[in-house]
C-alpha cells in the first residue's frame, strides 16, 4: 500500500500543470517544443463583445536579464485553433534521423533538419498568421517573438492600449459562430527577416560560438507567466465560476458544489437511520458515502480556489477523483455482496445481541414473521448452498457466539473482494494518466487503460447475471412450483428487481462514454458525462439507501413483536 500511495502521489504531482489555466513555468530553448495548454473559449456576444471575448496575457522573461538583454527572440510563442495544431504538435514530436551532408559538419546537418522541421511546423500558419515585416497582409494574430524585452512589451504589440496592464502581450480571440478550442505553445524557432524562412534555435548552426549567437540559446532559460481568460480581466467579477474556466468545465464548480450538499444530507440522513444496526452491508454502504463525499469535497474545494486563482489545487483535485474511483469501487463490492448474501447476512447476531446469554433461547417461530413473503424462509434453509449466509429459519437455538461467528466469516471475502476492485481501478487509472495525450485526449476513456476501467464494468454485469441466475436455479429446485417469492433478497425486495435496476446503472457510465465519445463535441463532453454519471450515482446511492432502511426496519419490527410475545 506504501508503494500505492507513493505511485499515485507521483502521478497527482506530473499531471497538476495541466489543469491549471494560470501558467508560471521556466523552459529552455533545448527541449525545442513545450505544450502550454488546451483552452475552450466560449462564443462572441454581439451585443457583449468586452464580456465575452476570450483573452490570453502575460509575460515572458529571461531568467538572466542583465547578461542577455539584448536578446529578444530565441523562440516563439504560438496561438493555433484545432486545425492547425495537428500539423504544429505533429511535426514538433516527430523524430529525426541525422544525416550525414557532404561539406557540413554533423552539427551543422543536425541544425539543418532542426530548420527544416521549423518550417514544415509552420507551413500553413504562414499564410495566415500577421507579421509585420514578413506577413503584412495575414489576417490572425497567432504569433508572439519571445522573450519580449525586460523594459517594454513583445515585438508584435504595436498597440500599447490594446495590452493588458502589467502584461507584455495580449491575444484577443473573438469567434461569433461557436466555442472553440485553442492551443498554447512555446516554439524554438525564429524568423530570419531576411529571408523570412523558419531557422532552429534548440541547437548552434556552428560549432564555434563566434559564428553564431544561437550557440549561447541552449544555455538560456525564459520565464512565462501567462493566464487564459473568458472575458475581459478587468470583469473578472462578471462571472466568477467562468472567467478562469475553459468553456468545457463551465458550471463544472456549481455541480460539485451541488452534489457535495446532496452528499451531506444523504450522509446525515444515513447515519441516523442505519448507524444502530452494523451489518456488513451497512458498514460498506457508510464507507462508500464518505468516500464519495470526500472525493466531491476535494474537487469542490479545487474548483471554488480555481475560480479566483486560476491555478486551484490540481493535487488536491486529481486525489478527489482517485477516491471517487474507491467511492465506486466499494459501491460495487456492495452490490455483489447483496446479490449473494442478501440484506441482512448478519441478522441473527443482531437480533441476539441484546439477549442474556445464560437464559436458553427459544425458537424463533415463523408466525413472528408472517408479514415476510412466502417462502423467505423455506429458502434459508438452503442459503448455504446459495449465497452464503444463513438467514431467520423457523428453528433457530444457536447460541450468541455461534451467530456472531458466522456473521464474521463474510468479512474475508468482502475485504477480498473490495481490495480485489479497488486495485485494479487505481491502477488503471494510474496508468491511464500516463497514457494520455496532452493534445489529443484530455479524458481518460479515450487511453487503453479507460476502456478497461469500462470492460471491467461490463464483466461485473456478468458476474452478477451469473449470481442472480444462480438463485434461481435454487429456487426452482427447491419447490415444486416455480415462485418468484422465492428469488427474494430481502422483506419485499426482490432479485430480479434489485439487479435490473443496479445493472442499469453499471452499464450506464460505458454507455455515456460511447455516445459522448463518438456523438457528442468535446466542448460540451466533460459536462454531459460528469453531470449523467455524478446524477445516477447519487440516484443509486440513495436507492440502496431506501432498501437498507425497509429490511432493516422490517426485520426489526418482526423481532420485536416476537420478543414482546415472549
Amino acid at each position: 500500500m506504501g508503494m500505492l500511495r507513493i505511485g499515485i502521489l507521483t502521478v497527482l504531482l506530473i499531471t497538476d500543470a495541466v489543469n491549471t489555466l494560470h501558467l508560471k513555468g521556466k523552459w529552455n530553448p533545448s527541449n525545442r517544443y513545450l505544450f502550454l495548454t488546451k483552452f475552450g473559449f466560449q462564443r462572441t456576444q454581439i451585443d457583449e463583445l468586452e464580456a465575452t471575448r476570450g483573452y490570453i496575457y502575460g509575460t515572458v522573461k529571461l531568467e538572466n536579464v542583465s547578461n542577455t538583454h539584448n536578446l529578444t527572440d530565441i523562440a516563439t510563442l504560438v496561438l493555433v485553433d484545432g486545425e492547425f495544431i495537428m500539423d504544429l504538435y505533429g511535426n514538433a514530436t516527430e523524430s529525426l534521423w541525422t544525416q550525414n551532408v557532404t561539406g557540413m559538419t554533423y552539427q551543422e546537418s543536425q541544425w539543418l533538419m532542426e530548420t527544416e522541421r521549423c518550417n514544415k511546423m509552420f507551413d500553413k500558419i504562414n499564410s495566415l498568421a500577421w507579421h509585420k515585416t514578413c506577413s503584412p497582409t495575414g489576417e490572425m494574430d497567432l504569433l508572439r517573438s519571445v522573450p519580449c524585452s525586460s523594459s517594454g512589451l513583445c515585438a508584435e504589440e504595436d498597440d500599447p492600449e490594446s495590452v493588458v496592464p502589467n502584461s507584455q502581450f495580449t491575444f484577443v480571440v473573438q469567434d461569433l459562430r461557436q466555442p472553440r478550442y485553442w492551443y498554447l505553445s512555446l516554439v524554438a524557432c525564429k524568423r530570419n527577416l531576411t529571408t523570412c524562412k523558419w531557422e532552429t534555435t534548440a541547437i548552434p548552426r556552428h560549432s564555434n560560438s563566434s559564428l553564431s549567437s544561437s550557440s549561447t540559446y541552449s544555455l538560456l532559460t525564459v520565464i512565462y507567466d501567462i493566464w487564459l481568460v473568458n472575458g475581459e480581466p478587468k470583469l473578472q467579477s462578471f462571472n466568477q465560476f467562468e472567467h478562469h474556466f475553459s468553456f468545457e468545465t463551465h458550471g463544472i464548480a456549481q455541480m460539485f458544489f451541488i452534489f457535495l450538499s446532496l452528499y451531506i444530507i444523504l450522509n446525515i440522513t444515513t447515519h441516523i437511520k442505519l448507524t444502530k444496526n452494523c451489518s456488513l452491508h451497512v458498514c460498506l454502504y457508510l464507507t462508500h458515502l464518505w468516500l464519495a463525499s470526500l472525493g466531491t469535497l476535494l474537487a469542490a474545494v479545487h474548483w471554488g480556489v480555481f475560480s479566483f486563482d486560476g491555478l486551484g489545487l490540481g493535487l488536491i483535485s486529481e486525489l478527489g477523483t482517485v477516491i471517487t474511483q474507491w467511492a465506486d469501487s466499494v459501491f460495487l463490492a456492495v452490490l455483489l455482496c447483496t446479490c449473494q448474501m442478501g440484506f441482512s447476512p448478519q441478522f441473527p447476531s443482531i437480533a441476539f445481541q441484546s439477549c442474556d446469554t445464560s437464559k436458553a433461547l427459544r425458537p424463533l417461530t415463523s408466525k413472528a414473521f408472517s408479514t415476510l413473503p412466502t417462502g423467505f424462509l423455506h429458502l434459508g434453509k438452503f442459503s448455504h448452498k446459495l449465497y452464503s449466509y444463513n438467514p431467520i429459519q423457523e428453528n433457530i437455538y444457536a447460541r450468541p457466539s455461534t451467530n456472531q461467528e458466522k456473521s464474521t466469516s463474510f468479512w474475508p471475502y468482502v475485504i477480498l473482494l473490495v481490495t480485489l476492485l479497488v486495485g485494479v481501478k487505481t491502477l488503471l487509472y494510474i496508468w491511464a494518466m500516463f497514457d494520455r495525450d496532452p493534445v489529443i485526449d484530455f479524458s481518460v476513456w479515450n487511453t487503453v487503460p479507460g476502456c478497461l476501467l469500462l470492460a471491467l464494468r461490463i464483466c461485473l454485469v456478468f458476474w452478477i447475471l451469473v449470481v442472480v441466475g444462480r438463485r434461481h436455479f435454487i429456487a426452482q429446485i427447491c419447490s415444486e412450483s416455480y415462485n418468484m417469492d422465492l428469488c427474494i433478497l430481502g422483506p419485499n425486495i426482490n432479485t430480479m428487481q434489485f439487479a435490473a435496476g443496479y445493472l442499469l446503472w453499471i452499464v450506464i457510465l460505458p454507455l455515456v462514454v460511447f455516445i459522448g465519445e463518438t456523438s457528442v463535441s468535446p466542448l460540451w463532453r466533460t459536462k454531459t458525462i460528469s453531470i449523467i454519471c455524478f446524477s445516477t450515482d447519487y440516484v443509486a446511492a440513495v436507492a440502496y439507501a431506501c432498501l437498507l432502511w425497509r429490511s432493516n426496519s422490517l426485520l426489526d419490527e418482526n423481532v420485536v413483536g416476537h420478543r414482546c410475545s415472549m
